[in-house]
């Protein structure tokens, strides 16, 4: 994609009326920045890298930013990307400041097909992954600078854009367009061996999607917990299945990208573009060591590896490639005997402050996963 936006907002929570405090956009031409537009009001420049809007003043109906960021697409009538774009557009078509027609594309989809094997996909850990410097983290017009130089490390080359129903048209097509998706029994596996979540209010009905999840090979719960693979959220979600999901790491994703997911055929029929041909499961990373290029490392092999301080997703990757190198996996958080330990990027642990102390090679993930994907030495104290 020769020339495209690369968007990021800040706001106050997970819900439109939550509000938006910042809005970044670089205008992307043949792999350069041309030009970038930053809309915010800071009120406390002390809490401003503190994130989810901190220290800026609220501009969701601002006119006099809308219109500036209006003028710049005007001026740049490029697509946008975004990362977990349903998120960002959400609240840019809410608010008015642009129309649910703008062509969208979702960075962590792309970055997902480009390097499936990553243990995460946050902007957080691509920058740790691929060791890329930033400034001032948790403000938009860093974070979109980043997701520039993260793009440009892991060089996607397919996109497809995310599924653009608007809720008028959907209502009128709902129903048939839904019973199509009970027919995918067999057809689809895109949530083959998934859990899944549902809640908030929704234009699409709740018991519909279920079925339809269940038809695509999933299992549906009503509480989020270790089970639980994606939390599939409408509007007015609940703080505690939220705070919840943050805890557990469970990814959490608009009602869209559910659609999006499942109905890539019939998406191209409504909406009239058609993507780049993928597989319907290119989205749900299924990890493998069988068949995956990590590589076994003998530097573990015969050691005690603590894994405690990863999140509960991660350790079961991990845990299964120590074993394969001959690793004693540790699991509890007093485990101090241990030749490694293996942890969160950016954890605040105890046994982290006295790694160096107890003589523990600490090891962030995003490192390990480096090195089990290129091969490579632990470095030493």
């Amino acid at each position: 994609m020769e020339k495209k936006l690369l968007l990021d907002i800040e706001t106050g929570g997970f819900q439109v009326e939550d509000e938006i405090y910042e809005v970044a956009v670089l205008a992307i031409e043949n792999g350069k920045v041309v030009d970038s537009l930053h809309l915010g009001e800071i009120e406390d420049e002390n809490e401003i890298h503190e994130g989810m809007g901190a220290g800026y003043a609220c501009i969701s109906e601002n006119e006099y930013y809308i219109s500036k960021f209006q003028s710049f697409v005007t001026k740049y009538p490029y697509p946008f990307i975004a990362h977990n774009a349903s998120f960002d557009r959400k609240f840019l078509v809410h608010y008015g400041w642009m129309s649910e027609e703008a062509t969208f594309y979702d960075s962590v989809r792309a970055i997902k097909n480009a390097c499936p094997y990553l243990f995460g996909y946050s902007l957080g850990y691509l920058v740790n992954y691929f060791g890329i410097k930033r400034g001032n983290a948790h403000t938009a017009i860093d974070d979109v600078h980043v997701l520039f130089k993260v793009l440009e490390a892991a060089q996607p080359n397919q996109w497809l854009p995310l599924y653009n129903a608007s809720p008028n048209a959907f209502k009128s097509s709902a129903k048939s367009f839904l019973e199509r998706g009970l027919e995918l029994k067999g057809e689809s596996e895109a949530f083959k061996g998934k859990h899944l979540v549902f809640t908030g209010a929704s234009q699409f009905p709740r018991v519909l999607m279920q079925e339809i999840a269940i038809a695509c090979g999933a299992t549906v719960g009503n509480s989020v917990n270790k089970k639980t693979d994606y939390l599939i959220c409408g509007e007015k979600v609940g703080a505690n299945k939220i705070n919840k999901a943050i805890e557990l790491d469970v990814p959490m994703y608009e009602d869209s990208w559910f659609i999006d997911i499942v109905f890539q055929d019939l998406a191209i029929e409504e909406s009239g573009y058609k993507p780049i041909e993928l597989s319907n499961s290119f989205e749900i990373t299924q990890y493998s060591t069988i068949q995956s290029p990590y590589k076994m490392l003998s530097e573990f092999e015969g050691k005690q590896v603590n894994i405690a301080c990863l999140k509960w997703r991660v350790q079961s990757i991990v845990s299964e490639l120590l074993e394969k190198m001959g690793a004693t996996v540790v699991l509890g958080s007093n485990g101090k005997k241990v030749d490694y330990m293996i942890y969160t990027d950016k954890g605040e642990y105890k046994l982290l402050e006295q790694s160096e102390e107890l003589g523990i090679i600490a090891i962030p993930a995003s490192k390990f996963n480096r090195m089990v994907l290129e091969g490579g030495v632990v470095w030493s104290h």
